[in-house]
């Protein structure tokens, strides 16, 4: 079996936090990220087509026992409910500069 993603996914376990309202802020994990698109374990449902900021806790490059708090934008692709909590891919845009190199770290990797 193939995997037909234009960009491949590497498998991770990170923290992170979505703004779902105004002033609401909601803990998810991440567990694959790409170049382009993440997918993420959220409890509460992400409306589709809807873009949300989002904040990841990424290991740093040359400390991975330090984490960087990368904050972009996410648009919601897909809304699953799997168990208790919902399985979301997300396509990602406005990655600060600042953050490239540690992005592109992790977009290597896969």
């Amino acid at each position: 079996m193939s995997d037909s993603r234009s960009n491949p996914r590497t498998h991770v376990a990170w923290r992170g936090a979505v703004q779902v309202a105004p002033g609401q802020i909601t803990v998810i994990k991440v567990v694959n990220f790409s170049g382009n698109g993440a997918q993420i374990l959220c409890p509460k449902m992400l409306a589709e087509k809807q873009t949300y900021q989002l904040m990841l806790e990424m290991p740093d490059r040359r400390d991975p026992t330090l984490r960087v708090q990368v904050v972009c934008k996410a648009t919601v692709l897909y809304s699953i409910l799997s168990g208790e909590s919902y399985r979301i891919g997300v396509k990602l845009s406005d990655i600060p500069p600042e953050h490239s190199q540690l992005v592109q770290t992790y977009i290597n990797k896969a």
